[in-house]
């Protein structure tokens, strides 16, 4: 059987002096990792960015993934990379959500 993949989707909490700042970072967020990212056998395709209107210092990604274990991995080989990156930005490390999607006719 093949596996499903699964949605992944991960919470940015940046700084407060931030907020309006959102779109610059997130994409400075991704040119950091991107190679990364795409290089990794479980890549499926690219993220979508939303920031949150009710509370503009929290981002969300989401986007597909070819299996958890794949991007626990994935996860693992990103966190020295990061390190700079959420002590600047970030009040506390991204929290990592996975779903799976249901297939509900629409």
């Amino acid at each position: 059987m093949t596996p499903v993949p699964i949605t992944v989707i991960e919470h940015w909490h940046l700084k407060p002096q931030f907020a309006d700042k959102a779109f610059e970072i997130m994409q400075e967020m991704d040119d950091l990792l991107e190679d990364n990212a795409h290089d990794s056998p479980g890549w499926a395709g690219h993220a979508r960015f939303f920031k949150l209107s009710s509370e503009p210092t929290h981002v969300m990604m989401f986007y597909t993934w070819a299996t958890r274990a794949e991007h626990e991995r994935l996860l693992k080989s990103e966190t020295p990379l990061l390190r700079e990156f959420v002590s600047r930005y970030c009040i506390r490390e991204r929290e990592v959500e996975y779903a799976e999607e249901l297939p509900v006719d629409v």
